[in-house]
This record gives structure tokens, sequence and C-alpha cells, in this order.
């Protein structure tokens, strides 16, 4: 069911490692095959590509031992999310890369995520400080004390589905009253960033 590519230094371990968390989250029920291949080199970032039909699945894994168990827990977590019915994904909800919106929704996925490892005393890809820290890197127009709040939110929430996801990337504020009601009280707003470039340097 795992196959992996050559030239791997790690292999042994890496997919030792993958099938047990495969296992473990009951996804090789539906899987029936899994390829681990190399991260490009231009981009040493975990991903996964899980096929149209949801049958097969593709993970570039960075061939390092660091925090190998966070790294795979979280990106299969993807996967098992997008595997749930009651997640209710679609590619069509996805906001179109290269905009604020998709910067912001792939931050909300990777909280929703993180925070339920953490909460499960599982290894995460990223702590509670270090998620809580990017929050200002995705929403520097709101004020430290309007993050905070909203992170505090964001990383207590029990069940998400995508829809929601979809809907928060766009404007944080449109699903939960809560958080509605704490950007009134501060009186801010969300700034629409069409580029990821008029994010990046805003307030430059």
């Amino acid at each position: 069911m795992v196959k992996i590519e050559d030239g791997f230094e790690n292999s042994e371990q890496i997919c030792k490692m993958i099938e047990d968390v495969v296992e473990e989250l009951g996804i090789n029920q539906k899987l029936e095959e899994i390829t681990i291949k190399h991260t490009p080199a231009e981009s040493p970032i975990d991903m996964n590509y899980l096929s149209s039909d949801n049958v097969s699945l593709v993970l570039e894994i960075v061939d390092s031992l660091e925090n190998l168990e966070g790294r795979v827990r979280h990106e299969l977590m993807h996967v098992a999310d997008q595997l749930n019915e009651k997640f209710k994904h679609r590619d069509s909800l996805v906001p179109p890369e290269g905009t604020g919106a998709f910067r912001r929704y792939k931050y909300l996925w990777n909280v929703y995520i993180d925070s339920r490892l953490v909460k499960s005393g599982k290894p995460s890809y990223d702590t509670h400080e270090a998620r809580e820290k990017e929050m200002e890197e995705c929403y520097p127009e709101l004020s430290a004390g309007l993050r905070k709040k909203c992170f505090a939110f964001l990383w207590g929430l029990g069940l998400l589905d995508f829809e929601q996801i979809s809907s928060m990337s766009y404007d944080l504020f449109s699903t939960f009253e809560e958080l509605r009601f704490l950007a009134e009280s501060h009186g801010e707003k969300q700034v629409t960033f069409e580029t990821m470039e008029e994010l990046k340097n805003y307030g430059n």
C-alpha cells in the first residue's frame, strides 16, 4: 500500500510512521495506495495530494527525522478531514491561490489541525505559541489584542467544517457570533488582500 521513492536516507522510519498513523486514523480503509516522494528543492515543505477519486495519495515528505511524527500526523489529518464526509471538503470552496484569502485559508485549517493534535496529546506540526505568532502574518491589519482573543477562540473550537473555514478565509468574523462581537467591541474590520504581496507589505 505504501511506496517510497528511492534516495530517502530515512525511508524505513518515514514509511513506518506513515503506516502507523494511517492505520490509527482509519484512512487505510479508504486509500488504496500511498506514494511518498521527495519535496521539490525550491520548496522543502511537507505536502499532501489526494486524488480526485479519493483512493490514492501522494505525500511529499522532507527527508528528516526532526519532528517526523508531528509533520506526518499533520499532513495525514488534512487527508482524514478530506475523506470525512462530515467535513464537507469541496475544491470549489478553496480560495484562489496567490490571494490573502488563500493564505488565511491555509492558516485556519492548519490551526484547526494542530489544535486537535495538541489537545489529544499527540505531536503536532507547530505549537500553540507558534501558530499564535503566525496569526500576525495572516492578519496584520488587526490589533495585537484582537488577534490574541480571536486566536484563543479559534484554538478552542471543537468541530469545524470546510464551508466554515472557507467562509472565514474571506471574513474571519462571518461565521461565529463570538468573533463578530469581538471585532465590533474593538471597532475593527478585516482588510481584503487581493494578492499575497498586499498582505505581506501591509503597513510597510
